[in-house]
């Protein structure tokens, strides 16, 4: 006890270096590196799969014409308004 009462200034400093170097290494480090496909290296016929599905999904038009149809312009709206309330304590933690 009568060590850490002499050297608390020491101690403190390494503490606050090393609270510092956590610090930077945490936030300014550069991302971390991930590995790269190569070209050696195989491509799983999933991951194949997956981009000739989004590749073809580029090649898909919609039809806006269904938006000027008599029979979609002809549907009604039943939808109901809902009224505003309150909503409620001003601050839910306040003691009652």
């Amino acid at each position: 006890m009568q060590f850490i009462k002499d050297n608390k200034m020491y101690i403190g400093l390494i503490l606050l270096s090393l609270a510092g170097l956590w610090f930077y290494m945490t936030y300014f480090s550069g991302p971390p590196s991930s590995p790269t496909l190569s070209s050696d290296q195989t491509v799983s016929p999933l991951s194949q799969d997956v981009l000739v599905t989004l590749s073809n999904l580029h090649t898909i038009k919609l039809d806006n014409s269904i938006f000027t149809d008599p029979l979609f312009t002809s549907l009604t709206d039943y939808s109901v308004a809902i009224p505003p309330q309150n909503a409620g304590r001003r601050n839910p933690f306040a003691p009652l």
